[in-house]
């Protein structure tokens, strides 16, 4: 895989959510408010991971940090959140970020392609969000991501799908940038997840048909 094609498109801007008139555009974080928090459904994600004080929350192609930082806050003051991308410049503005609004429990690592390089067994939770579909590397990051989790760890992938791709095959749907739910599915059970908890239409798009899926892994 060749790695600058693979993750420039989830460093440069790592979320994709709803916004008026808009199915799936990518905001970055100096654009996270509480408006977006709100479509973004943020809330319900940190319930979802058990996001509580003092939890260690890995967030996996996350950019500059428009998930990074509700996780900090979350698990404050004595949890991590661990932001983990390909590109230094995505993680530099994140670091910024954190300083601007005084976030200090933010951990910033530079991933690889196939490789978070997240301490085993360290993680209360991991989540990627509208990122998995760009990892042609699946296999080894679930793997890591695994590894890196504690017993009965969380899991969470959301992932845009646009009616318009059903029915093509993985590559072509990734070329899209979708990914269907029961794809992602097989693959974390294929890797040793339990799939605990699933919302085929977490986000519905507000233009055109389709929206957002989530699935709730843990480790076994």
């Amino acid at each position: 895989m060749m790695l600058r094609p693979i993750f420039s498109r989830w460093s440069r801007l790592v979320l994709a959510v709803l916004i008026v008139g808009v199915s799936a555009r990518r905001v970055s974080a100096q654009d996270a408010g509480p408006e977006f928090e709100r479509q973004a459904r943020v809330a319900d994600m940190l319930r979802l991971l058990g996001a509580q004080p003092g939890s260690v929350i890995a967030d996996v192609g996350a950019g500059d940090g428009a998930f990074t930082i509700p996780i900090a806050r979350a698990v404050a003051p004595a949890g991590r959140a661990v932001a983990v991308d390909v590109s230094e410049s995505a993680l530099t503005k994140l670091r910024a970020r954190a300083g601007r609004e005084n976030v200090i429990n933010v951990d910033a690592i530079l991933g690889a392609a196939d490789d978070p390089h997240l301490a085993a067994g360290q993680f209360d939770a991991a989540m990627i969000h509208n990122a998995y579909h760009e990892m042609t590397e699946h296999e080894a990051m679930l793997r890591h991501i695994k590894a890196a989790l504690k017993p009965g760890g969380r899991f969470l992938v959301v992932e845009p799908m646009h009616d318009s791709s059903r029915g093509l095959s993985r590559d072509q749907q990734v070329a899209k940038h979708d990914i269907e739910a029961d794809i992602v599915d097989a693959e974390l059970t294929a890797t040793g997840f339990e799939v605990i908890e699933r919302d085929d239409k977490f986000i519905t798009f507000t233009s055109v048909p389709g929206g957002f899926w989530l699935i709730l892994a843990r480790v076994k």
